[in-house]
């Protein structure tokens, strides 16, 4: 039987570990006055969709900037021809 409390290698039907001390039938009884754990309702595709939207609503925002941007710049004159030697 392995410890609970440190991981120690316990003989079977031992009453304590040799480890840390630790006393099997106390520590079994804390365990079962404890209340069960409530199941946790977690979904990572929430988070993730939340992400992908706000990276698509930015990259649109700064397109249509980039874009306005760009059309208010006065056209560039075309280049000179390069002198000849």
């Amino acid at each position: 039987m392995k410890c609970p409390n440190c991981g120690v290698e316990a003989p079977a039907g031992a009453p304590e570990c040799a480890g840390c001390g630790i006393i099997f039938a106390k520590f079994k009884k804390k365990l079962e006055s404890l209340p069960a754990p409530s199941p946790v309702r977690f979904k990572p595709w929430v988070g993730r969709w939340i992400a992908a939207a706000i990276v698509v609503v930015w990259t649109v925002a700064f397109g249509l900037y980039y874009r306005r941007l760009v059309s208010r710049m006065p056209p560039r004159a075309p280049a000179a021809p390069a002198p000849r030697r």
